[in-house]
């Protein structure tokens, strides 16, 4: 609730906010969030509305705000996060220009330079991955992304174990993996831009990465079960060579790969 109000300030703020279709996702807050969203909703009854979703888990939250929404491009961002003035014309003229694009993920500035960093990308040079590619995590940020609709379902939608709210981080790398591997490109681009006022520091920060690498590990351990398995694998050597040049641990990949596994030999069974 921090951030909520601010965050629907800057929605409201948006050119040509009242002609954008904004689509807010409750994912079981106790502590007034819903109650903010109606009103904000209020304002603008045919075009923005309020969901909830009870299932624990942003891919949840994700996947009912997608169904909810008719759009052919549909533009994420968090509750902590503040989106410019044209952060959706911005995405909408990324878009418009290349047809085969399928996703891609926006500047995220730190709102409050004494916070971690971790969790912002304020490059200002766009990059463009082929399809087909297995896409490096932190690529894709949901703080700041956006999926074409058909892109999503190619992919399956987001996978509902991974995300905040479950045991694993990096639920938006991992759709954007498979959208990679249905046939669609993804990209960086600075334009859409957002400012990202998470509240972390030092140690919650630490905290947060550990949480991060425990995902990576689970997304590893689900695509290397899949065709692309060997493409995986290569990332994984990748990756582990970026943790220790880093000095971080490599731990925690292993961890949550073993973890993925477990969670999902459970399920089988029950």
């Amino acid at each position: 609730m921090r951030t909520v109000g601010k965050c629907l300030d800057h929605i409201r703020s948006m050119d040509g906010a009242s002609a954008i279709e904004v689509v807010l996702v409750d994912n079981g807050s106790t502590d007034g969030t819903f109650a903010a969203m109606q009103e904000f909703c209020r304002a603008n009854p045919n075009l923005w509305r309020a969901i909830q979703e009870t299932k624990p888990g942003n891919s949840a939250g994700r996947n009912t705000g997608i169904m909810a929404s008719s759009g052919g491009v549909i533009l994420f961002i968090d509750d902590d996060c503040y989106p410019d003035r044209d952060f959706a014309s911005a995405w909408k003229a990324v878009f418009a220009q290349d047809p085969g694009l399928g996703f891609g993920s926006g500047r995220i500035l730190p709102y409050d330079a004494r916070q971690s960093p971790l969790g912002c990308n304020t490059s200002t040079t766009i990059k463009i991955l082929t399809s087909s590619t297995f896409i490096q995590r932190g690529f894709v940020q949901g703080s700041n992304m956006a999926f074409r609709r058909q892109c999503l379902i190619d992919a399956g939608m987001f996978d509902a174990h991974f995300g905040a709210g479950t045991p694993f981080a990096g639920e938006e790398w991992e759709v954007a993996v498979r959208s990679s591997y249905a046939g669609w490109t993804g990209g960086y681009f600075p334009q859409p831009s957002v400012a990202h006022d998470h509240g972390r520091f030092v140690d919650e920060a630490f905290v947060r990465g550990h949480y991060y690498d425990i995902g990576a590990g689970a997304v590893y351990a689900k695509h290397l079960l899949t065709a692309h398995a060997s493409a995986t694998i290569v990332e994984i050597a990748r990756d582990i060579r970026r943790q220790i040049r880093k000095g971080a641990a490599v731990g925690p990949l292993f961890g949550g790969a073993m973890q993925y596994y477990s969670t999902m030999l459970r399920q089988a069974r029950s």
